[in-house]
């Protein structure tokens, strides 16, 4: 049975009775799922709500909120955190906020719950005309709106499930990545649904919590950052593992899928994609040097610059998308990735501008000059060199430079996820720069090889 659009998927017979969740012991089915969202479509519509964003930590809920506002024929809004800092920036994009969880005091929120039981009948949507907008980093530091219509979606999982979906297994899709992004929410969820494929409604965030639960002949849906954490763990019995491992966010180390296979007892399967293209290639690791393979109907090539240029069907307009990865093409159509070139870093699976991380640091009131860049391998970690303002280099005496470091940090977590926070510092009275004034990310990363200036 291939996947049905999600587009169609309430005028597509599915039964009632059909299981579509796992929430601990409790058993969410298809028809609990399509009486929830005609409860809060009808909620959306009484509202007026033409863009709502849409927020839960529970997969669950999540997609009730996000097929209540689709059905609505609202715009859906996917903020990528629930940080107030980041839910205040977005605040003109969203006439509301359906939520399940605290927000603040000035935000209009829709409440997201289960067990409704709306009545009124869900017809089909409109692929192209319903539009999902994702936040990502952009290059200048701003956060960069990212439209996609439903169609792109459809398209999208049609592909993924044409080559994995041939052995469906009926155990719950479990994920340690949020649905807040668009791998775990493609990969986690909206594929699940329109296969017809249960899913865990909720995220285990760590492997003592996951292995609790019973992993045999699952899909677990994981990330690098998850995956190199796996050291110490013992290797699950034979016949007790997940089926399939899907990763994503950054390349998987050698040492990691080596790992990772032992102790899981199935090689991952890395995806290489992007919140603009979604997916474009995968690997299931062999050896350090495996190359992607791009998903059918992709074309990969490099241009002279050796940056990727992908043509998807599930691409923004369909157009050429030409991306900051640099790549280098083999001859049967495959590639090898060679790292990014731009200022946006992988840490711990999430996409970090450090441009707009130095404009976080210069912010602060300590902080007179910053700069920032990843150091460090397996795993890379992010490092800041610091100026402080005059009045301010006292603290480097009194508290002292580790405990001002986590004074920083506090203070940017005000504002970023905790993958955004450096961990490695330096503290000096002035960054290196050359005879033209321009800064050096060679000069800057000595810092960080030495134990030149003060320093956490």
């Amino acid at each position: 049975m291939t996947a049905i659009p999600l587009h169609r998927l309430f005028v597509s017979g599915r039964e009632s009775g059909a299981l579509m969740a796992t929430r601990d012991d409790a058993r969410l089915s298809f028809g609990d799922f399509a009486a929830d969202v005609a409860y809060t479509a009808a909620a959306v519509t009484a509202a007026g709500v033409r863009r709502g964003a849409v927020l839960s930590a529970d997969p669950y809920r999540f997609l009730v909120g996000l097929f209540g506002l689709m059905h609505a024929g609202a715009t859906v809004v996917l903020p990528p955190d629930g940080l107030p800092s980041t839910l205040a920036d977005l605040r003109d994009r969203f006439d509301v906020l359906l939520s399940d969880e605290p927000a603040a005091a000035d935000l209009p929120v829709l409440p997201i719950a289960d067990g409704q039981h709306g009545t009124a009948a869900i017809g089909a949507l409109d692929p192209d005309a319903t539009m999902l907008e994702f936040f990502t980093s952009g290059s200048t530091g701003a956060a960069k709106r990212i439209a996609k219509p439903l169609a792109m979606l459809d398209r999208e999982i049609a592909t993924l499930d044409a080559v994995w979906g041939a052995k469906r297994i009926h155990r719950p899709v479990l994920a340690t990545v949020p649905h807040r992004h668009v791998f775990g929410l493609t990969f986690h969820l909206l594929w699940p649904l329109a296969a017809g494929q249960p899913f865990a409604s909720h995220v285990d965030g760590l492997w003592e919590t996951l292995l609790a639960r019973d992993l045999t002949d699952a899909v677990l849906v994981t990330s690098p950052a998850h995956l190199m954490r796996l050291g110490g763990i013992q290797r699950l019995p034979r016949g007790r593992g997940p089926v399939r491992v899907f990763t994503a966010g950054a390349p998987l180390r050698a040492a990691h899928a080596r790992e990772a296979t032992d102790i899981l007892g199935v090689p991952p399967t890395e995806i290489f994609g992007s919140t603009e293209t979604g997916a474009i290639a995968s690997r299931t690791w062999q050896n350090a040097d495996e190359p992607w393979t791009p998903l059918p109907g992709i074309t990969v090539c490099a241009d002279d610059a050796g940056c990727m240029i992908v043509q998807s069907p599930f691409g923004p307009g369909g157009a050429p998308f030409e991306s900051a990865d640099r790549i280098e093409m083999t001859p049967d159509g495959r590639f090898h990735f060679l790292g990014r070139a731009d200022r946006i870093a992988k840490i711990e699976g999430r996409r970090v501008n450090l441009a707009r991380l130095e404009e976080e640091l210069l912010a602060l009131p300590l902080v007179r000059d910053a700069a920032v860049l990843v150091v460090g391998d397996a795993p890379e970690r992010l490092a800041a060199a610091i100026v402080l303002h005059d009045e301010s280099r006292a603290l480097l005496h009194t508290p002292g430079a580790f405990r001002l470091s986590r004074e920083l940090r506090k203070q940017l977590s005000a504002r970023l996820e905790a993958a955004w926070l450096p961990k490695s510092w330096r503290f000096v009275d002035e960054l290196p720069h050359g005879a033209m004034g321009k800064r050096s990310d060679a000069d800057i990363r000595a810092l960080f090889a030495t134990r030149q200036g003060k320093a956490r």
